[in-house]
C-alpha cells in the first residue's frame, strides 16, 4: 500500500519539475532580449566595458533598462543619482552619443533614447560623463550581453 502512495507522489514529482523547467526555459528566452545594468563610475575601459564590475555598491551611480524592439530598435531607460545640476552626456559606447541627461539639484536624472539594433552586436555598453569628462564623473554601464 505505501508503494502505491509513493508512485502518484513521484508521478507529481515528475510533473511539477518539468514544468518549473518548461517555464525557466521561458523566462530564460524571453529575457534574452532585455537587461538591466548599473552604471558604475570609472573613468575608462574597453569598447565593450568587459572589466566593469557592479559588486561595489558605492560606485553605483544608476541604472538602464535595455529592451530589443521587434521593429529593429533597442531602446534603454536610464535612472541616476550623481552629480547635482549637471548636464551628462549618454553614449552607445564607441558608437555614438544617444543624448544628454540633466540631474536636477539632488544629483537625479531620468532619459530614454533608442538606437538601431544593428547599430551594435549582441554584447555592448554604455558611457556617460559631463562636458570635459573630468576624472571621478565618468560612468561605465556593466557589460549589456543580450544573447
Amino acid at each position: 500500500m505505501a508503494l502505491a502512495l509513493r508512485r502518484p507522489e513521484l508521478l507529481l514529482s515528475s510533473a511539477a519539475l518539468a514544468l518549473l523547467l518548461a517555464l525557466s526555459d521561458a523566462h530564460v528566452s524571453a529575457s534574452a532580449q532585455n537587461a538591466q545594468v548599473s552604471l558604475v563610475r570609472q573613468d575608462f575601459s574597453d569598447c565593450t566595458n568587459s572589466n566593469i564590475s557592479d559588486k561595489d555598491p558605492s560606485l553605483i551611480g544608476g541604472q538602464a533598462w535595455v529592451v530589443r524592439n521587434p521593429d529593429g530598435t533597442t531602446s534603454v531607460k536610464i535612472a541616476m543619482t550623481v552629480k547635482a545640476d549637471t548636464t551628462y552626456h549618454f553614449f552607445l559606447k564607441c558608437v555614438r552619443l544617444l543624448g544628454d541627461i540633466k540631474t536636477d539639484d539632488e544629483g537625479v536624472g531620468e532619459a530614454s533614447f533608442n538606437f538601431q539594433t544593428d547599430s551594435v552586436g549582441t554584447v555592448f555598453a554604455f558611457d556617460m560623463y559631463p562636458e570635459g569628462a573630468p576624472p571621478g564623473n565618468k560612468y561605465q554601464s556593466v557589460q549589456v550581453n543580450l544573447r
